[in-house]
């Protein structure tokens, strides 16, 4: 029984695989046979950073209005203010009684003056997505196109995301890589799935069962035909499948450079420096090795 939460989040920091695990479970709840002919669907998984969600607040608070819709970009003050309805918000999100919705996030699951960005009053649950950190500052810094020391600094400190109020779009509030993960597996109140991008690498099949097995067991929702649909979203996931649709029907995603650009596993090997491996491994330690990175 759903009853009134709405939320099921997609969680990951940035560049680690969340356009693809979305990719997959939209080959899994919104297609018949699994094919994924390019990339509408990933508008069924949304965003809540969207800017209309927090409209309400002209009539809470007009001085919070102010603070979060005025001016060039975000800033303490805003986040403040926003942070404020963060619950309200996901309450108000409009979902047809007995579902709930699919929304992806790279926010921590942080609190900001006792106010949580999301609980168990709104989330059903959530799938959280991991990676190396020394491979998300190679990608990365590619996305945004910034050097790899400049990339690695964000993921060692955390900063917002998004500053310039661009796309009707709510800032991000990252943190560090350990805190990030730590901050939605302290969420222990509703059901939960880790998974490794690595792992997907590696045996995608057995990841994506992973997936079905968890939503039948914590929802009961079965997915009808279920090893054809993961056949072919094996398929239709490629990553040489998605760079060909990429460059046919362009990805909206995408900021500085193609958004599928390699896709692999330890590529730190070869493209950090020692002292850049080593500040990530320092900092990050003890998470590096419980998800056997180290």
């Amino acid at each position: 029984m759903i009853n009134d939460k709405k939320m099921f989040w997609i969680s990951s920091y940035p560049k680690s695989g969340n356009t693809w695990l979305r990719l997959i479970l939209c080959g899994l709840f919104f297609t018949e046979d699994g094919n994924l002919n390019n990339f509408n669907l990933l508008n069924k998984i949304t965003g809540f950073d969207n800017l209309k969600n927090f409209r309400f607040v002209k009539k809470k608070s007009l001085d919070d209005y102010n603070i979060i819709f005025n001016g060039r970009e975000y800033n303490e003050e805003s986040v403040l203010a926003y942070s404020k309805y963060w619950i309200e918000a996901q309450k108000k999100i409009n979902i047809e009684k007995g579902k709930f919705g699919l929304f992806k996030t790279h926010n921590a699951r942080l609190k900001i003056n006792n106010n949580f960005y999301t609980d168990s009053s709104t989330t059903l649950g959530f799938i959280y997505l991991s990676r190396d950190p020394r491979d998300i500052a190679i990608s990365y810094s590619k996305h945004i196109n910034k050097d790899i020391d400049e990339t690695i600094s964000f993921l060692l400190d955390g900063q917002i995301m998004k500053k310039e109020k661009i796309d009707n779009k709510m800032p991000e509030i990252i943190l560090n890589w350990r805190d990030h993960y730590l901050s939605w597996k302290k969420f222990s109140e509703v059901p939960s799935l880790f998974l490794k991008y690595e792992d997907m690498l590696n045996n995608i099949e057995l990841e994506i069962q992973k997936i079905t097995k968890f939503f039948y067991k914590n929802y009961n929702m079965k997915i009808t035909n279920e090893s054809n649909k993961i056949k072919n979203i094996i398929e239709s996931t490629k990553f040489d499948n998605l760079k060909k649709k990429e460059l046919q029907y362009g990805f909206s995603e995408h900021l500085h450079s193609n958004f599928f650009r390699v896709g692999q596993q330890k590529q730190w090997e070869k493209i950090l420096n020692q002292k850049q491996i080593e500040a990530i491994e320092k900092k990050f330690k003890n998470q590096l090795t419980e998800l056997n990175y180290i």
